[in-house]
């Protein structure tokens, strides 16, 4: 499914897809391509029967490809009623600062607000907040940090 309608020229008309590009919301992405687009941003390597099985279970997937080669990628995950927390959220460098990162956001947020969800949290590394703060995201302003349990093996 190619999503419409969020592309937009800075007159405020619609403006097509940019040749070759187009954005899916399908969970059925290769493994390899994600691996390959992570690599591309310096994260670490994941098994790919792991990718498979996060896809499927996550709440929302927006992905953008460019001629069959997967450019850009997010995910979130959620229970549908009371939160949501965004995932995975990648550019090629090549593709970075074009807008497609703000596409995919949009419309992950457009699917998670489809459900009415009335918090969805991220985590950002370092220096990356700002991006996110386009969209409506802060700190908590009550001073709740994050906290992580990590299974060891």
């Amino acid at each position: 499914m190619v999503l419409s309608g969020i592309w937009k020229k800075q007159d405020g008309g619609k403006d097509a897809w940019p040749e070759g590009l187009a954005f899916t919301h399908e969970k059925n992405i290769s493994p390899a391509a994600v691996q390959d687009l992570c690599a591309s941003v310096g994260w670490s390597r994941r098994e790919s029967s792991l990718i498979s099985r996060a896809l499927a279970n996550s709440l929302a997937v927006v992905s953008a490809w460019e001629n069959g080669i997967l450019i850009g990628f997010a995910r979130a995950t959620g229970d549908k009623v009371f939160n949501a927390t965004i995932w995975d959220v990648a550019v090629r460098p090549s593709h970075q600062r074009q807008g497609i990162g703000s596409l995919l956001m949009d419309e992950l947020l457009k699917e998670l607000d489809s459900y009415n969800i009335p918090l969805v949290t991220l985590y950002a590394d370092p220096g990356r907040d700002g991006f996110y703060r386009k969209f409506g995201f802060s700190a908590d302003p009550s001073g709740v940090r994050g906290m992580f349990r990590e299974k060891m093996e």
